[in-house]
């Protein structure tokens, strides 16, 4: 099973708000329980970075026309294509966009504990399989 995870470079730090992570850290679990194994894979570059929206961005639904929301949706259909090959995508923070275009690409979504630093933390209480 793949899982990602957004960081903000290779140092693996955790980037809080999913949609806009520089990067997501992708990795490999084999086995379960006792004999489960989780490897780093690969670094794979986000298009809608924003280093500056970890905690947050300023996009607001509500503030939008329907067709402003539509695009502003399809502007996060990206984030499914770079993880598209991943089951499970790990994080602190999604906006409903983010999560809506995960869960149509079949990428289920699991939140991590907020003390998690760095990726290998956010795998510590999950029960992936």
């Amino acid at each position: 099973m793949k899982i990602a995870v957004p960081v903000y470079d290779e140092n693996l730090k955790i980037f809080e708000n999913t949609g806009h992570t520089p990067y997501f850290a992708v990795f490999t679990q084999k086995g379960e329980g006792m004999f489960k194994k989780i490897d780093f894979l690969e670094l794979r570059e986000n298009p809608r970075a924003n280093i500056h929206a970890n905690k947050g961005c300023s996009h607001k639904d509500e503030d939008m026309s329907e067709e402003e929301q539509i695009a502003h949706k399809k502007e996060h259909d990206v984030l499914g294509e770079i993880i598209k090959d991943c089951e499970v995508v790990l994080v602190k923070m999604a906006c409903k966009n983010t999560a809506k275009v995960f869960n149509e690409c079949g990428i289920k979504v699991c939140k991590i504990a907020p003390n998690a630093i760095f990726a290998k933390d956010s795998f510590a209480s999950m029960r992936l399989s």
